[in-house]
């Protein structure tokens, strides 16, 4: 198969046919027609993509794991494959520690000028949402409600290994100066991960290995900043948990757009609002990343909007918004049930 081929057939793939900008990304990614060919013949182990691409072992193993390193391609224990989806290829890639300021370039332009084929592609697809609100617990009346998939501290108090990485999307929005000058995240790396995941990221060099009370502190510091917590939309040993804002994060954007509003799946809860509770004072509409609020003489809730954070309930002074649990545990795809109730 000719290198072309190749990588118009995962461009077509990922949703971009024929996107010059994704085809200038794959040429700083995949050096030259080993890479290709190997691409080619993913997903398989070394010895499988050696044989099938016809290239050394050695040199298979070497090249993947540089390409690892690059995120340029996945590892799934002793599989190696494609990255399949083009936000995924982003964060995976961006964060790579020896990426060009021309890289940078090429992935803001995807979202800027390419935002559509992406909702063409999601849609065509039907993808279920690939995280999850997860609520700000002291938002949350944990006396009448299981908290335990609901709870980011808990992903971190039961981890063995965690670190803590820098944002993706704000990573670029720096790095090309469109960030934001009222951006609400601290300066810190404010991505975490646990288990295989936070161990895939240290041997990457892309983060840092953090203890639990480190992270802790790092969600505290986001909740205080008014961020949302997202996590992976099942219950698995091996989470992350990002820290969004809707003036960086790609997916909030396409949320509050519009364009794909099931790009995250809600929390299982959901704003209840006593109007005659509230003053006015506008500390929710700050506090709401999704744009459900707006200011009247009191607070205005689009509840269709509402991804049931709890950020405008921690922020309420009067306590005239309260989350309030509307959906079943078993809205949480794959959750583990003895889990949840022990």
């Amino acid at each position: 198969m000719a290198v072309a081929q190749v990588l118009k057939d995962y461009a077509e793939e990922i949703g971009f046919p024929d996107s010059k900008i994704l085809f200038e990304i794959f040429d700083i990614l995949y050096d030259g027609e080993d890479d290709v060919k190997m691409l080619a013949v993913m997903p398989g182990t070394v010895e499988s993509i050696s044989e099938q691409a016809g290239i050394p072992l050695e040199k298979v193993k070497s090249r993947l794991d540089y390409l690892w390193m690059k995120g340029g391609v996945g590892q799934s224990g002793d599989i190696y494959g494609r990255i399949p989806g083009m936000i995924a290829l982003r964060d995976a890639s961006i964060v790579w520690p020896e990426a060009s300021q021309r890289y940078f370039e090429l992935w803001e332009e995807m979202f800027t000028k390419e935002h559509h084929r992406f909702v063409v592609h999601m849609k065509k697809k039907n993808y279920p949402a690939a995280m999850r609100v997860v609520p700000v617990e002291e938002a949350v009346d944990s006396k009448s409600t299981i908290l335990d998939i609901d709870s980011a501290k808990k992903i971190f108090e039961d981890a063995d290994v965690i670190s803590a990485t820098y944002c993706a999307c704000r990573l670029q929005k720096n790095k090309v100066g469109n960030r934001s000058r009222d951006c609400p995240s601290p300066e810190t790396a404010n991505c975490l991960a646990t288990n295989m995941v936070a161990t895939m990221s240290l041997s990457r060099g892309i983060g840092k290995q953090i203890s639990k009370e480190e992270a802790i502190k790092i969600l505290m510091e986001a909740e205080d900043a008014g961020l949302v917590h997202m996590t992976r939309n099942n219950v698995k040993k091996d989470m992350f948990v990002c820290n969004c804002c809707a003036c960086c994060c790609h997916g909030l954007e396409m949320v509050n757009d519009g364009s794909i509003p099931e790009a995250f799946a809600p929390s299982r809860f959901r704003i209840t609002f006593d109007a005659d509770a509230c003053s006015g004072c506008g500390e929710c509409l700050s506090r709401c990343q999704f744009k459900a609020i707006s200011l009247d003489d009191t607070a205005v809730i689009d509840f269709d909007k509402c991804y049931g954070c709890g950020n405008c309930t921690a922020a309420c002074p009067s306590g005239a918004l309260v989350l309030t649990e509307i959906r079943p545990i078993e809205h949480i795809r794959n959750a583990s049930r003895a889990r949840s109730l022990g």
